[in-house]
């Protein structure tokens, strides 16, 4: 069954877009089908793997608004099991033109679904921020990474994150469980965090499940 992640966080510079292109690459050099879906209109995971945006004829915008068949909006990388749905400066107008549309949290996961069949990993990299269309990713998703600094100001967006991915749990009709999992990327000096009270924010505040990330921390 193919495994839909999506590497999430309303923060920026957490290491999002590294996490995200760092996995994809390990998976296709594992040999495993991978699809790496550009979600965040910066672009950087479609840089990160060589693809000029000037080169770009469709990206994730035309699958999202115009209804474009996934298929042609799929770049091919260096990698010979790496493919690539690239973002352009035009995914930027995509939230407000989200909004009109029906069912609008849900057209990126069905515009995945015709291609669940061919890869053994999508990997979704989302924007720094809790817009529609990171709600698209998290919609679609089976999985969830949250990159996370440890220090004191990424622990307060955490808490709403989770409150968003909850939100999503209980308003989705899905057909799986939605799991989540911390990914502590850095310290942050003398304000850092320990991984104990990155735990207690997940648990407490986050209302989440102590088994859902036993790997991050144990």
């Amino acid at each position: 069954m193919t495994k839909i992640i999506a590497i999430a966080n309303q923060k920026g510079g957490v290491g999002k877009t590294t996490t995200s292109v760092n996995l994809a690459s390990s998976l296709a050099v594992a040999e495993r089908r991978t699809l790496l879906v550009d979600c965040d209109p910066q672009g950087n995971a479609t840089s990160g793997l060589g693809v000029q945006r000037g080169q770009i004829e469709k990206d994730l915008y035309q699958l999202l608004i115009n209804e474009t068949e996934p298929s042609e909006t799929v770049c091919t990388t260096a990698l010979r099991y790496l493919h690539l749905i690239p973002a352009t400066r035009e995914l930027i107008g995509a939230e407000i033109e989200l909004q009109a549309l029906e069912a609008r949290e849900r057209i990126l996961g069905h515009g995945l679904s015709s291609m669940v069949s061919q890869y053994d990993y999508i990997i979704l990299d989302c924007p720094p921020s809790l817009g529609l269309l990171t709600v698209n990713a998290l919609t679609a998703a089976k999985t969830v990474i949250i990159p996370l600094q440890c220090e004191y100001y990424a622990m307060e967006g955490l808490s709403q994150l989770l409150r968003t991915i909850q939100l999503v749990k209980e308003r989705s009709i899905l057909a799986w469980v939605l799991k989540v999992s911390c990914l502590p990327c850095s310290t942050a000096g003398t304000i850092s965090v320990t991984r104990l009270q990155v735990r207690s924010e997940l648990t407490l505040k986050g209302g989440c499940s102590k088994r859902w990330y036993p790997a991050m921390f144990d």
